[in-house]
């Protein structure tokens, strides 16, 4: 049997994109064992991946993540994080051979200190593509994955009942709903209130389709907000489990997002989506057209920070209810 880790110890997404890689080795290398170092949060979202056998939850203690990573051996560690403190983890965990995806000319000293081997940066445009170069050292052909294969979500039978269990309660439809999942991390990525709500508005006035709007608990208030604001008051969903939300993902006719998390899940459910686009760029698969993104052509566009420099978010502000729609019509015509 051969044992691997993968080690990603932070981001939804990435986590996501990380642990799909567990299909391809299962597929490739049949007595492999693998395990997933990921915060617990990640564990709940990807547990129903039957190719990922174990877990090894990352706390934040250093310490107690080393303790952790240091009670198994492992054949191969291969790390899709590679960032600030991850190396004392990767140096001190027990592993035959410990893999990461050098990105600076720099990062080659990291071996043999902390990691016995590397892949380029391919920069591929897709991050999960990216990230399968790092099988190469498992021996399997990636040329046969990138640009082709895209992530899979699993979500169990139960998962999928409980979201069939809401769409029941509210009178709603399989593939009939639009989906809007408006909030993220940083107001960079955050819908404006005023252009969702005249969305809503045209999507169920105009068009006569049913909207669900989906956050984490913490960000319910922003959705009750953006409701109030609506001529008909939409569905709201809203879970600590991201599986569950998943199910929602999957029983939507549409999805229209922040460019977050969400997303990246209907791609792995093969779902169509519409991605609002402000301080974040595109990752999007060539190969796959059920994707379609809205965005502002500005000098600045794409400054991956939390904050808007210019003070004014302009890339969002001047998004327009019919771009949206316009760019979601596109698709589920």
């Amino acid at each position: 049997m051969i044992k691997i880790l993968i080690f990603q110890p932070g981001s939804l997404g990435d986590s996501f994109f990380s642990s799909a890689l567990s299909d391809i080795i299962k597929e490739n290398i049949k007595d492999s064992h693998i395990t997933f170092y990921t915060s617990a949060i990640s564990k709940e979202m990807v547990q129903d991946n039957p190719n990922i056998d174990d877990y090894i939850i990352h706390t934040g203690g250093l310490l107690s993540d080393i303790r952790n990573l240091r009670n198994e051996k492992f054949d191969y560690l291969l790390d899709t994080w590679a960032i600030g403190d991850a190396y004392y983890r990767i140096l001190f965990s027990k592993a035959n051979k410990k893999i990461f995806i050098k990105k600076k000319n720099s990062e080659k000293y990291l071996v043999p200190f902390v990691y016995t081997d590397f892949v380029e940066f391919a920069k591929s445009g897709y991050v999960f593509w990216d990230r399968i170069h790092l099988l190469e050292k498992l021996g399997v052909d990636v040329q046969h994955y990138i640009g082709k294969t895209l992530p899979v979500y699993h979500i169990s039978e139960n998962i999928r009942r409980k979201a069939e269990n809401f769409l029941e309660k509210n009178d709603l439809k399989k593939n009939s709903y639009i989906l809007i999942a408006p909030k993220g991390l940083w107001k960079t990525k955050d819908i404006p209130q005023k252009v969702l709500t005249e969305v809503i508005n045209i999507l169920q006035n105009d068009m006569r389709i049913d909207i669900v709007l989906a956050s984490s608990p913490d960000d319910i208030w922003y959705l009750e907000e953006i409701a109030s604001k609506t001529d008909k008051k939409p569905v709201i969903f809203s879970s600590k489990s991201i599986r569950e939300f998943g199910g929602i993902i999957l029983n939507s006719k549409h999805l229209i997002s922040v460019e977050s998390l969400p997303y990246h899940l209907a791609v792995g459910l093969r779902k169509t989506a519409t991605v609002i686009l402000g301080g974040y760029p595109i990752w999007k698969p060539e190969n796959y057209k059920g994707l379609n993104f809205v965005n502002i052509d500005m000098d600045c566009k794409f400054c991956c920070s939390s904050n808007c420099k210019r003070g004014d978010y302009k890339c969002l502000m001047e998004i327009t209810p019919q771009m949206v729609i316009d760019k979601m019509m596109e698709i589920i015509r």
